[in-house]
């Protein structure tokens, strides 16, 4: 009888030849779809692969202590209710850390008059772009706190007509912003990472949201702001409902400037006449509460707000003082092939945006909020790879810098949360990056009790220390 046992050992060899092939091959796309990768090496390579992404672990912030009137220190400790997340202060009490924006909110719930609203900017991607999570964050805080207004509009961005809390219109006007490199000066910029120039005379329209209800509180209004740098010089006409209205005149200048017209509204119009003038944007708000200003740029990863002028950062610091700065980025920075190279030039490149606003608002709290889930279906949690890593990054980030730190991937839910929440309860869409109305709610009250529980441990410290 023929022995044929070599061609089952000769098979069994180019079957492992084959599949030690397939663990080189590139991934490839077919169309738009991207086909997951193949690795029959994962289990020996797991350790490797371990060792490259190591989530970094951020040294622990120092207690926060308190003193009594006779200088001893008092026995404090935070408390968070179940299932709130904790915002880290990594600041030991010291100028960029939430003291000051706790304290100020402190004043609120004490129901005490401040004499202006206290102010938040929040920068983001499109994460927050049409006012998705940030709606629902301000109707909150507003509630809870007092205030009304929807904030700031930057002047002439076509993006505004999808927020569900304003309706803007607007002529004369062209947009120049940082996405469009061609036409844009960083110096010439914003706030925002936007400007805009005048085609003649600049008109814009402010209105509430027509097709809802949703947010009652920026349906009203009490001062209307416009912000703009009139070179030579500009004349603002500004009306609002009841009649009234007022042409204010603003003198040549460099600086960015600030014109108003007090008085409850809920319509404006803005008519700005000037050669050589940029606008900028306006503000509806009221004159004491809260006010939360969104900063959206789809696509970014925030590191080009480092290029903004110093000097207008200052401007802003003056005219336009903020209590709280949140920055929420990560998500345009990672992708399947992230590394931790990557990430590290990354987080430097965010330290310079963290300095700069914090030598241009040098008593603001600074909140570095991590990024969100970002859904992987080739990943088996759920979650993409580098996700967890950048999140241990951007907490390093806020330690180096000694600000505040918001773990918003955890307060979703942790992994595999951007695929459960828009398979399970449509809360998003199916690239499993971005959250819609139903999600923003559900985001933004995970947010929202942090910041009340962080307040609330301001208050009771500061309480112990008064005794």
């Amino acid at each position: 009888m023929k022995d044929n046992t070599y061609k089952t050992l000769l098979l069994t060899l180019l079957v492992t030849l084959f599949l030690l092939l397939l663990h080189f091959l590139p991934t490839f796309k077919i169309g738009d779809t991207k086909l997951r990768e193949i690795d029959i090496l994962s289990d020996i390579s797991q350790k490797k692969k371990v060792l490259e992404d190591v989530i970094p672990a951020p040294k622990k912030p120092a207690a926060m202590l308190a003193y009594n009137k006779d200088g001893k220190v008092i026995n404090f400790k935070e408390v968070w209710p179940k299932g709130t997340e904790p915002i880290t202060d990594y600041s030991s009490g010291k100028p960029g850390g939430l003291d000051n924006f706790y304290h100020q909110l402190s004043l609120l719930s004490q129901k005490q008059v401040i004499g202006r609203p206290v102010r938040i900017a929040y920068f983001g991607d499109s994460f927050i772009e049409g006012d998705i999570l940030l709606a629902d964050l301000r109707n909150s805080l507003q509630k809870h706190y007092g205030g009304y207004g929807v904030g700031w509009l930057d002047a002439g961005n076509e993006l505004n007509q999808y927020k569900h809390t304003v309706n803007q219109s607007f002529s004369g006007l062209t947009e120049h912003m940082v996405k469009k490199p061609a036409s844009y000066d960083a110096n010439q910029a914003g706030i925002a990472e936007r400007y805009y120039t005048m085609n003649g005379q600049a008109n814009i329209s402010l209105a509430p949201f027509s097709m809802s209800h949703d947010y009652p509180l920026t349906e009203k209004w009490g001062s209307t702001w416009l912000y703009l740098r009139a070179k030579d010089g500009a004349n603002v006409n500004i009306g609002i409902d009841g009649g009234k209205s007022a042409t204010l005149s603003v003198k040549p200048s460099t600086q960015i400037q600030a014109v108003k017209l007090d008085g409850i509204t809920s319509h404006a119009t803005i008519k700005v006449n000037g050669s050589n003038t940029v606008l900028f944007g306006t503000s509806q708000e009221g004159r004491e509460g809260i006010v939360l200003d969104n900063f959206s740029m789809r696509g970014s990863s925030g590191t080009t707000l480092s290029k903004l002028s110093e000097q207008t950062l200052k401007n802003f610091a003056l005219i336009r003082p903020y209590d709280l700065i949140v920055f929420q980025f990560g998500v345009n920075a990672i992708d399947a092939q992230t590394t931790s190279e990557r990430l590290k030039s990354y987080m430097s490149q965010m330290k310079l945006v963290v300095n700069l606003f914090q030598k241009c608002f040098p008593t603001t709290s600074i909140l570095i909020v991590s990024s969100p889930d970002r859904g992987s279906k080739i990943s088996p949690d759920g979650t993409m790879k580098g996700v967890e890593m950048l999140v241990g990054y951007q907490a390093q980030l806020a330690a180096d810098c000694n600000v505040g730190f918001y773990n918003l991937f955890r307060a979703m839910g942790g992994p595999g949360t951007m695929m459960r929440i828009v398979d399970e309860q449509n809360m998003g869409t199916k690239d499993y990056v971005h959250i819609n109305y139903k999600g923003g709610k559900y985001v933004s009250q995970q947010i929202f009790k942090s910041i009340v529980a962080g307040q609330k441990n301001y208050s009771r410290r500061e309480n112990m220390a008064n005794e």
